[in-house]
This record gives structure tokens, sequence and C-alpha cells, in this order.
């Protein structure tokens, strides 16, 4: 990005870090407020919004206990979590916003749930057009991804793709849109004037992707991150975390596989 970009992205992050804290407050203190039973906070990357809701209504049908969920970019999960100190269950699209947190005794269990896997994902009217990475670098085409400030999965594509990418730049000069989650790119994207997204492949599955044609990357391009998820220190119910932590890793395990995920913890291929 240029620097003016950088400064803007910065700026544009700040905003929405802002804002998320104040919804954030704003809804503890509601759920505060409307019951005296203790709840679960799980704050987990925009990404996996699908089989996190899953699970979270399944184990509440199950047991009774209320899970809140958070969802958006896990680099502003992470920061929040940082900065306030609080969360049971931390679920980001990338393991490094765990090691993070882990570093600072954040921390104190973590596991492996399935593997995350970045495409292409092209939209039916382009799909003439977009076949390869190498398309993306094409005058003309219109691309959108996360913002690296905000979400992991930005990040991966800067640092696994544009910058090692003999056609990088190209690329990097296509793309006209900067989401601050996979959620917010697949809205962008339904708003139209975009032909493709580098994403996670399993978003094309969920009703916001319907109609993306995933098109998979090739080696040395392949992402294939650990999504991991961690039992946090700060839970204000260990006890209740723990018995939720250990229901994701094995009943929701089961939910990201339904939902496409590979869960075969020693595929690394």
């Amino acid at each position: 990005m240029t620097s003016q970009s950088v400064s803007h992205s910065r700026k544009i992050y700040f905003l929405i870090f802002g804002l998320f804290i104040f919804l954030l407050a704003a809804a503890t203190l509601y759920m505060r407020s409307v019951s005296q039973e203790p709840y679960i906070v799980f704050l987990s990357g925009a990404g996996m919004q699908e089989p996190v809701n899953k699970i979270a209504a399944d184990f509440e049908q199950q047991t009774g206990i209320k899970v809140q969920t958070h969802f958006d970019g896990s680099c502003i999960l992470r920061d929040y979590i940082l900065k306030f100190k609080t969360g049971d269950i931390f679920l980001p699209g990338d393991k490094k916003n765990l090691d993070i947190l882990q570093k600072k005794g954040l921390v104190k269990r973590s596991a492996f749930l399935a593997w995350h896997v970045v495409a292409i994902l092209v939209s039916p009217q382009a799909v003439d057009k977009i076949s390869s990475l190498n398309d993306l670098s094409k005058p003309g085409i219109r691309l959108a991804i996360s913002n690296p400030r905000q979400a992991s999965l930005g990040r991966l594509v800067m640092e696994k793709i544009i910058k090692i990418y003999p056609r990088g730049q190209a690329i990097l000069n296509n793309i006209k849109l900067y989401g601050s989650s996979s959620q917010d790119v697949l809205r962008l994207y339904r708003q139209g004037n975009i032909d493709a997204v580098i994403e996670w492949e399993t978003m094309a599955l969920t009703p916001a992707g319907k109609g993306l044609i995933v098109v998979p990357l090739q080696k040395p391009y392949l992402i294939k991150a650990p999504l991991e998820v961690g039992l946090l220190t700060t839970s204000k119910h260990p006890k209740l975390a723990k018995r939720f932590f250990q229901y994701l890793i094995t009943s929701g395990r089961e939910v990201f596989r339904q939902q496409g995920y590979n869960v075969n913890r020693d595929d690394n291929t």
C-alpha cells in the first residue's frame, strides 16, 4: 500500500476498533442488566460465523448456559482482549493472534479445530476471466480482500501472496476495496463491481458467499492455516468456560466438519 493508503487504513482501523469496543461494552452491560445468570463470552473471527453460531446454539439448548458471541476481524478482537483483559473463548482466523495472547499469559489452553484454506472466490460474471492467480494481475480486474490491519486473512494474503508473487504489485493495484473481516469482504462483493475476492474457501459455502466459484491456489502460494481456539485466563466464569471449551473441541469440531472444513489435524499437505 502507499503511505497515503496506509494512513487511511490506520484511521479506519481505529474507527472500527473504537466502534467495536463501544458496541461490545454496551452488549455486555445489557446482558448483565437483563440476566443474573452467568454466561460465556465467545469472541470469534467473522469468517467462522456459520459454524460458531450453530455450536453456540446447540450448547445453549443442551445445557441452558447462555453463550454471547461477538464477531469481527481477528486482529480487532485480539486487541480488545489485550486492552480489556476480558473474554472466555477466542477463535481467531489465524493462530498468530492466539500466539500473541499466549505470550502475554492470556491463554490457559488451546486446541486445533480445523484447517483454514485460502482460495480465490470468483463472481459468476467473471468466471471466464479468472481461473488462476495470474489472472488477478491483469488490467481491469477488480478485487476485494480483508484489511491486513484488521483481519488475519488480510495479513496472510499480503505476506504469503502479494509480497512473494512475481506480479504481486499488479494484483495489489487491482484491489479496489478492503473489508474489516471476511463477512465485510462478502458484503462489499454483494454490493457489486467486484470480480473476485481472496478469502477462506469455506466462505463460498455460506449464505453470504452463495454463487461464488472456488479457484484453488497452488503451491507455493497456497495458504493453509490451522484454526485453533483458546480458553482465556481472563474468563469471569472459568468452570463454565472450560465446559464450553471441551464441547467446542469435540462436538464443535464435528459441526466444522459438517460445514465443509477439513478437521484432520495430520493433513498438512
